[in-house]
């Protein structure tokens, strides 16, 4: 378990630093605002993100539901 943890710290230090780095990169490419939109939409897409998917698969079985009334009703009448 310990190695995991481990793996896991360190995958987690890679993301920081690879994010900072892009960060920076893109302030000196683009400016700060974009810079400031690269940065934030990985944060934004982690905390959101799972949010968002079940919205997505709920709208999606809503709709084939509604789909399946519609032909079953159609069916019947």
């Amino acid at each position: 378990m310990r190695h995991q943890d481990h793996d896991q710290e360190l995958a987690a230090v890679l993301a920081v630093l690879l994010l900072v780095g892009i960060t920076l990169i893109t302030r000196e490419l683009l400016g700060l605002w974009p810079a400031v939109a690269v940065g934030m939409a990985p944060a934004l897409a982690v905390y959101w993100g799972p949010a968002v998917a079940r919205r997505i698969a709920v709208a999606v079985e809503v709709r084939r539901f509604r789909r399946h009334l519609v032909a079953h009703g159609r069916a019947a009448g």
